[in-house]
């Protein structure tokens, strides 16, 4: 487990323990974690997605009973309290996903209230500082890591706990997809760029949260998760597709596979791939309507001590059926990775 999550655990119970015994003082709640800041802003380069996610985790030593949320006001909502196999990797996870439609302009507060099995309530507020509409994310595009300052000035976190670090971004406890998003709903046909270190992975196996794959992932027009019953929302088709590079328990036959979770399956199967920890690869997917208007996608991996090749290493074309556009993102699918710089370009 993540090192800042051990002290705010600890921390927690460091503090029910220093006043359970003294009746006079005030009964302490539950300990609420807002991962990426008390006031966060959306809209402020563009909207890649449907949705916006306030991230974190809730506490307490005498485990929770529920888990709200009211936005603007309104009637409080139920939320789901993770480990859930899916979008919440530890106990006390949450993850507010939240309709863009259903934000003002300028402020909005996030209210989130926390109850643990004594009846103790703790209440924490979020600033959510929405820019509106108006803003299209540009194209070409470039996140130079080392020049931001906040991940959410460069992209959208969708989901997981991300660290800014010397070599680009990290994920912090792996899981099942952990995920930024950049771009924009009008973004048809374009290239991403972007370099990966593989630090460690879960072996795939049957079952949540791997569902038989751990990989390292460019997807391409996005959305947004597609509506469901679920809370958050784990529907995460339909979109263009992702390209997922697949870490084997042996990393001795790592392959690539383009997948859109309905109709397209292509995997490649005639050049497996040793993959070594600690080295970095470039990574590359591009998506390119033809004059048919079906879709291809094409991908590659290569060590990026060396020339980036020419040719593709998998290329999977879809029919004219295909969601036309959409924003991109960086998945890491059970797997401690950091994704360094991005570059995207229009391809025309």
């Amino acid at each position: 487990m993540e090192l800042r999550k051990i002290a705010f655990y600890l921390l927690s119970a460091v503090v029910f323990c220093s006043c359970s015994g003294l009746s006079h003082r005030k009964a302490i709640g539950p300990k609420i974690d807002i991962w990426y800041g008390d006031r966060q802003e959306f809209g402020k380069i563009g909207h890649p997605q449907r949705w916006v996610n306030v991230l974190g985790n809730a506490i307490s030593p005498h485990g929770l009973t529920s888990l709200t949320y009211s936005l603007n006001g309104e009637a409080e909502k139920v939320l789901t309290i993770g480990e859930d196999g899916r979008r919440l990797a530890q106990a006390g996870d949450f993850n507010v996903d939240i309709d863009r439609a259903r934000l003002r302009g300028g402020d909005n507060q996030l209210r989130i209230v926390a109850t643990d099995s004594l009846g103790r309530r703790s209440v924490k507020v979020v600033e959510l500082v929405y820019h509106g509409t108006e803003k299209k994310w540009p194209l070409p595009y470039v996140i130079d890591w080392q020049k931001v300052a906040n991940i959410q000035e460069a992209a959208q976190i969708v989901d997981g706990d991300w660290q800014l670090g010397p070599g680009g971004i990290r994920t912090l406890d792996p899981y099942y997809d952990r995920v930024l998003a950049f771009g924009d709903s009008t973004w048809r046909d374009y290239e991403v760029s972007t370099t990966v270190v593989f630090h460690s992975f879960t072996p795939p196996h049957e079952g949540p949260p791997t569902f038989g794959v751990s990989h390292a992932a460019i997807a391409t027009r996005w959305p947004g998760h597609d509506l469901d019953d679920k809370q958050p929302h784990v529907k995460w088709h339909p979109l263009g597709a992702t390209a997922e590079f697949r870490l084997t328990a042996g990393l001795d036959s790592c392959r690539w596979r383009i997948f859109d979770g309905q109709k397209l399956y292509l995997e490649d199967t005639t050049r497996p791939r040793r993959i070594l920890l600690g080295k970095k690869y470039g990574m590359k997917h591009r998506v390119e309507t033809l004059v048919d208007n079906s879709t291809l996608f094409r991908t590659k991996l290569w060590p990026a001590d060396q020339p980036e090749p020419a040719a593709w290493d998998l290329e999977a074309r879809e029919k004219p059926d295909n969601v036309p556009n959409g924003s991109a993102l960086l998945i890491a699918h059970n797997a401690d990775v950091t994704f360094g710089n991005v570059w995207v370009v229009a391809v025309r």
